[in-house]
């Protein structure tokens, strides 16, 4: 990543990620921590798109505040700035299909946000590796670079990830889909 587009990125999003961290882990000094841990490893994965990058940095400050806070407290965390939606008109027709669909989609945030938080908190290289090519993107190989391992090395600890969420989230997703 060049330093001009790196540059354009912290200017534009700095303090929304700061202001995530804090909300998320309620500790001034912590999340300025945050903000710069997770644009030291914004910088360590070479070029992204401006978009991508912030959504990734957003998620990324989120899961570690969460996780701070969470081994202080040992308590869950509600609210989800990252994910407000704008409002839309609702017929008076489909105001209970609505009200269903909202819901649905809360619950799968939710168990989405679980899982990262968890993964993170299992085995952080794991979350990396899955966000970096999952989320955003990026071709195997270059993961495989940029987090200094082979590409097979790379496949063995996205198969564990992969392996560990199902076993751990299988029965919550079913359900969540058999609804």
């Amino acid at each position: 990543m060049d330093e001009d587009a790196f540059d354009a990125i912290y200017k534009n999003s700095a303090d929304s990620i700061y202001y995530t961290a804090l909300h998320y882990c309620g500790n001034h000094h912590v999340a300025q921590e945050i903000t710069q841990t997770v644009f030291m490893k914004l910088l360590d994965l070479g070029g992204v798109e401006e978009k991508a990058a912030v959504s990734w940095l957003l998620i990324s400050a989120k899961h570690m505040a969460i996780n701070y806070k969470r081994g202080l407290e040992r308590e869950v965390l509600y609210g989800d700035l990252l994910y407000e939606e704008s409002e839309e008109f609702v017929s008076d027709y489909d105001l209970e299909e609505d009200f269903i669909r909202r819901l649905y989609k809360e619950e799968c945030r939710e168990l989405t946000g679980n899982i990262f938080a968890d993964l993170y908190r299992m085995n952080p290289r794991w979350y990396d590796a899955l966000t970096i090519t999952y989320y955003l993107g990026k071709p195997q190989k270059e993961v495989a670079e940029i987090m200094g391992m082979k590409i097979g090395t790379l496949h063995s600890v996205l198969y564990r990830a992969r392996k560990w969420i199902r076993k751990n989230y299988e029965e919550q997703f079913n359900h969540l889909h058999e609804e």
